[in-house]
């Protein structure tokens, strides 16, 4: 894999929307009281600024890696919405043939 790829707008802008994403949640820490905020000097607060980048950069690069065909936009919806995307495909079972249950009301 090339240095090139690596630095592939579409994958340049999945990792700054997955970054862009960690930032809107810290804005909102304003609106939580103060007794009940988040211990800044924990190393695990901070882990998502670090991993959720990387997931959406990866992501984005496992969709361009054959061809370049994302545009901007989707890139960095991509990058959004890398880790709920990785969540629900390591919840899928391959091997469970009850298929999908919609829910009541479905």
């Amino acid at each position: 894999m090339s240095m090139e790829l690596l630095v592939h707008p579409s994958v340049l802008f999945a990792f700054f929307g997955a970054f862009a994403m960690q930032l809107l949640s810290l804005m909102e820490i304003r609106n939580i009281p103060k007794t009940q905020r988040p211990d800044f000097k924990d190393l695990f607060y901070w882990l998502p600024f670090i991993v959720a980048p990387l997931l959406g950069a990866g992501l984005a690069l496992a969709y361009v890696f054959p061809s370049d065909v994302l545009k901007p936009l989707v890139a960095i919806n991509i990058g959004v919405s890398a880790p709920l995307i990785l969540r629900s495909m390591a919840n899928i079972n391959p091997l469970d043939k009850s298929g999908i249950n919609p829910g009541e009301g479905a």
